[in-house]
């Protein structure tokens, strides 16, 4: 019985560091839509004029980026970075993996 544990205990100590630790880092960004490019990404010009290109949003979020009604009003971006599949002309998968922004959360700053 013992070493029935102490076999229990080695296997599950070896399972617990050879497991991959996923860190999520979430930033923050303050910055003007700008519009949808032609790429399909969501455009936004932070007070520094760099441009910020996000990919999507995420599920939880309920404003509508779509609408021409939200250009050039300034935003609170919570996003984070995550890697998608490469898609060619076709809409098939290339095997290449793009890191692209997702956007978390955001609200509109007065």
């Amino acid at each position: 019985m013992k070493k029935l544990f102490t076999a229990a205990l080695v296997l599950l100590i070896a399972v617990s560091f050879s497991a991959k630790k996923i860190t999520i880092q979430e930033n923050k960004l303050v910055a003007t839509f700008k519009g949808v490019t032609e790429n399909d990404y969501y455009k936004f010009i932070d007070d520094q004029k760099v441009e910020h290109l996000f990919y999507d949003l995420d599920e939880s979020v309920e404003l509508g980026l779509e609408d021409d009604e939200n250009i050039g009003k300034k935003f609170s971006i919570t996003w984070s970075s995550k890697e998608v599949d490469e898609l060619n002309e076709e809409g098939d998968e290339t095997g290449l993996k793009l890191t692209v922004k997702t956007i978390l959360t955001i609200v509109q700053v007065k």
